[in-house]
């Protein structure tokens, strides 16, 4: 008899293979670093998690092209992917303003869109072996520990973040994140994470269990008002995760459980709404949690949004807009309100997507919670605890921009794609069109990835030496950074430096600044930021009647613009009083109008500080000197009988 052909063998699944554990590992390397050198989300702190994540995704290629077996995301997956990874990617990469805003929310996006795929792909095993876990709390203690170090030492820069030499940021008690509310939700996420997940196991009580509830205490020692309510949604989530686990067919005890988290998520849902409008009598109740001035900054985030309803005004332009608009005292850098700041940036359209994308993993996960009941098979612990992430995440959206930071937005994707996958009873592998989809996708990624790496590479390299604000080793390290990337932020703070520097720039140098100003502003037009920066140039240089032109505006309209963020007015009256000195022999007329509206501006600041730094006794005592310098010029001119000439102003 002829032998029979050989049978061959199926494919195996990715997990099942080496490279398969590789790219779980790189995937896990790239959180690490996603979380403890981006986790301020600059654009140019990507250099290593953009590396890492540019070898998972070739990686990930070869395996496709190896013919591995891909598990399939699910049609809300799909959905997921295909309509707000579409939507959100096009709207940023087409941005009409702000170049480098655009690439920082690219690599949000595209952070979230990875982390989504890598949470499908860990949902649909059976989760007891899975590395999250064990991610999860090593980074929790590591932030932990960082935050007590330097609680206990003093320490003022992270060990984490040497960009911070180069953005002159010196805070205290900052953990790996540089900011306390950041800190305390990434220890609150990961210790509910560990614990919903030991609540959903089949072993309830353990070293998560315990790891959990630690990083869940020392999230309130952050000293944040978000880790309170984090902890009320996350309790509450936790017992109902672990009702549905043990109280199997307990059908009235389940009903009030879900009956409880309902009523509880309708009205605090409708405390929050009330807030944030602003109407209401909880309002004064409410503000006991002191939201602040979160409420004014989320109102103009909804106004702007009216403005351009359909679309919104781009990437990260509530930034750049709520400078000319906001009045408050808080400096406006986020709304603190992402649905807020969603609908401004990408329109009633994207925010839509973003709460339908949100509902529908809300309810895929609650739909793992529901399976526990069950007297089949125990499902996935991931999905529970991924349900309880999402649910914080949701929550703690309205108060605060949570997910604009990398490492907080990654830890949410990966919560959603883990209940579009973990609640299924089977998870089918993908076909070849969808295997073919993931694989374009995850090459076109990469390709971002390396872009990404390719720009932050000389501003990462610059920022390696960490060194105080105040050290003169930091302006070389700045002038490197901002004429190789050409960051409108990098080279504004070059310019406030080389102008404060001594002995002062050189004409040369200064025309080089310009120069580097210009080509700054023309990839991020609008920039009210490089304005003030530009205006300084001018008045090194000696070109008064420019500055004074560009300046005034800033000045000239109360309440338009917040002079903490640039402190337009004082350098608009430092430029006058140095004008109205020069000129004061050959045009009297003119030095005492430009005198007395410089002493009108700096009087109505003695009132009314807003410069950033006033509460520095340094600070106020030049402002009084220069103040009486103004007063003796103003009164010797007026001895002369000079009369007040404002030509100057045409």
């Amino acid at each position: 008899m002829p032998d029979s052909p050989p049978s061959t063998s199926p494919a195996p699944r990715i997990a099942e293979t080496a490279a398969g554990k590789i790219l779980a590992g790189l995937l896990a390397l790239f959180y690490i670093f996603l979380a403890t050198t981006a986790a301020g989300g600059e654009w140019h702190t990507l250099f290593l998690p953009a590396c890492f994540l540019a070898a998972a995704l070739l990686l990930f290629c070869f395996c496709i092209l190896r013919g591995y077996k891909i598990p399939s995301p699910g049609l809300p997956g799909w959905l997921a992917l295909g309509l707000g990874g579409g939507y959100f990617l096009v709207r940023a990469w087409f941005s009409p303003w702000f170049y480098y805003e655009s690439v920082a929310d690219l690599g949000l996006i595209a952070t979230a869109i990875v982390m989504f795929a890598a949470g499908t792909y860990a949902g649909a095993g059976n989760g007891e072996k899975s590395i999250l876990p064990v991610l999860a709390a090593a980074l929790g203690l590591l932030n932990a520990l960082l935050w007590g170090y330097q609680n206990i030492t003093g320490t003022e820069a992270s060990w984490f973040r040497p960009d911070y030499s180069l953005f002159g940021t010196e805070i205290r008690n900052i953990g790996l994140f540089g900011y306390k509310n950041f800190s305390a939700h990434f220890l609150s996420v990961t210790g509910f994470f560990l614990c919903a997940y030991s609540m959903a196991s089949a072993r309830k009580w353990g070293i998560r269990l315990f790891t959990g509830l630690a990083l869940i205490l020392v999230s309130f020692t952050c000293g944040s008002r978000s880790a309170f309510p984090n902890a009320l949604a996350g309790v509450t989530l936790c017992f109902f995760i672990y009702t549905s686990s043990v109280f199997r067919n307990n059908r009235k005890f389940y009903t009030a459980s879900i009956l409880f988290i309902i009523l509880l998520f309708l009205g605090t849902s409708y405390a929050v709404l009330d807030l944030s409008r602003g109407a209401g009598r909880l309002t004064a109740l409410l503000d006991t949690f002191s939201f602040g001035n979160r409420l004014d900054l989320s109102k103009l985030a909804w106004a702007l949004a009216d403005q351009a309803p359909l679309f919104g005004h781009g990437s990260r332009m509530y930034t750049n807009l709520s400078t000319e608009f906001f009045s408050g005292a808080n400096l406006p850098n986020f709304a603190h309100h992402e649905y807020a700041q969603a609908a401004c940036d990408y329109g009633y359209a994207g925010l839509g997507l973003m709460l339908a994308l949100l509902a529908l993993f809300l309810i895929s996960g609650l739909r793992s919670v529901l399976k526990l009941s069950g007297e089949h098979q125990r499902p996935n612990p991931l999905g529970p605890a991924a349900f309880c992430v999402l649910c914080i995440a949701a929550f703690h959206a309205y108060g605060e921009f949570i997910w604009h930071n990398p490492a907080l937005l990654g830890a949410s994707a990966l919560c959603g794609g883990i209940t579009c996958t973990a609640p299924l009873s089977r998870v089918k592998a993908s076909r070849r069109v969808g295997r073919w989809l993931q694989a374009t996708a995850a090459l076109l990624m990469a390709i971002l990835a390396l872009c990404y790496a390719f720009l932050a590479f000389p501003v990462w390299k610059n920022s390696l030496q960490a060194v105080p604000a105040s050290s003169s080793n930091r302006l070389p390290m700045l002038e490197a950074a901002a004429s190789c990337s050409l960051d409108p932020d990098l080279v504004r703070r070059n310019i406030l430096h080389a102008a404060g520097s001594s002995p002062p720039p050189s004409p040369a140098r200064l025309k080089v600044l310009e120069h580097q100003e210009e080509k700054a502003e023309r990839l991020s037009p609008g920039n009210h930021g490089l304005t003030a920066a530009k205006s300084l140039l001018y008045i090194l240089q000696g070109r008064l009647t420019e500055a004074e032109q560009l300046l005034r505006p800033y000045v000239e309209s109360p309440g338009r613009f917040d002079d903490r963020m640039f402190s337009w007015t004082t350098i608009y009256n430092n430029m006058l009083y140095s004008w109205s000195t020069a000129i004061a022999a050959q045009s009297p007329g003119r030095a005492l109008s430009m005198a007395m509206t410089a002493q009108r501006l700096m009087s109505a600041q003695t009132d009314r500080w807003l410069y950033y730094g006033a509460l520095d006794p340094e600070v106020r005592k030049k402002h009084y000197s220069r103040l009486n310098e103004l007063k003796m010029l103003i009164m010797m001119l007026q001895a002369r009988r000079t009369t007040p000439d404002p030509s100057w102003r045409k």
